[in-house]
């Protein structure tokens, strides 16, 4: 047994609220191509399968949380085209409050994904419209500060900080799940009590090659909870100035699309259970790693009892 093991987090959750998580963030329509080997240039590969999934950073997170059983407020925007339609049906089969905004003129989020299927290893190709972002138009204060916690993909910056601010005059915890280096981005995650990036944020943020001495200068944006989520190596995560690893789980890989954001979604709701910090980490591992064993982000999100079984072994 380590620190971990015997530490909770001790969140003190906000009373009277008619929700327990609000996710404001990224949705998207994935079409996933699955191929037998990467495509090399300059030549045709036939594709062995393809599927057109709904995915999203927080839409994912968030759906997990949702089918829990935690009480789940999504917001987000598309556009008024027929991907649009598709993600906002797609988005309203999940059992939580869906508030999208359908933006006139606006294409949807949408990505490619190429699949190597000996790998189960993604690329992931993306356009969103400069349309969809909130600007001066929301998200309205009153559908945030209805949650316990606000989580967010800071994708859309602006809109992410003027949530945070809401959410903690409101009394409640704000999770980050952030990938992309922005200018101005030490304000949101100053705001951010359970904050963790991908490894690859960790770099880029901290300019260092050593992810854990990136960690530490992490640390320093914020007084919230770090870790970072590092692929199939699990995670790591700094407790009282020390950097302990939580070892992934070994799967057969078939598509790593949406596996952070499973992580994430498993984490909010291990946190919900006062669970250890190192049982809700092993948690998050275990649903990032089943995630990989099928295909999509919300495609990928693996029951509760499969997760569980996986880490009670």
């Amino acid at each position: 047994m380590t620190e971990l093991d015997r530490v909770h987090f001790q969140t003190d959750w906000p009373a009277g609220r008619p929700f327990q998580v609000i996710g404001l963030g990224l949705n998207a329509v994935d079409t996933i191509l699955v191929l037998p080997r990467y495509p090399e240039h300059n030549t045709k590969l036939e594709i062995e399968q393809a599927r057109r999934l709904g995915g999203g950073q927080t839409a994912t997170a968030s759906s997990l949380c949702a089918r829990y059983g935690l009480k789940v407020r999504y917001l987000g925007r598309v556009g008024d085209d027929e991907m649009g339609r598709f993600s906002l049906a797609d988005l309203k089969q999940e059992p939580m409050d869906v508030r999208v905004d359908i933006v006139p003129g606006a294409s949807s989020q949408f990505a490619i994904i190429l699949v190597d299927r000996p790998t189960g290893e993604r690329t992931i190709l993306w356009k969103r419209d400069s349309k969809l972002l909130f600007a001066g138009n929301g998200p309205k204060r009153e559908l945030i500060v209805e949650g316990q916690l606000l989580h967010l993909d800071g994708h859309d910056q602006p809109a992410s900080i003027r949530a945070a601010r809401w959410a903690r005059e409101a009394g409640m915890r704000v999770s980050l799940d952030i990938d992309k280096l922005q200018p101005g981005v030490e304000e949101l995650l100053a705001l951010t009590d359970f904050l963790i990036p991908t490894v690859s944020f960790v770099h880029q943020f901290s300019a260092s090659a050593d992810w854990r001495e990136g960690l530490k200068v992490l640390c320093k944006a914020t007084s919230g909870f770090v870790a970072a989520t590092r692929g199939s190596q699990g995670a790591a995560a700094v407790w009282q100035d020390r950097i302990f690893e939580i070892p992934g789980y070994p799967v057969a890989p078939v598509d790593t699309t949406g596996a952070g954001d499973v992580f994430h979604g498993a984490f909010i709701y291990a946190l919900f259970q006062n669970w250890s910090v190192r049982r809700c980490l092993q948690f998050a591992n275990a649903a990032g790693a089943l995630a990989c064993t099928r295909y999509g982000a919300r495609g990928g999100i693996p029951a509760r009892n499969e997760v569980l079984r996986l880490v009670d072994g």
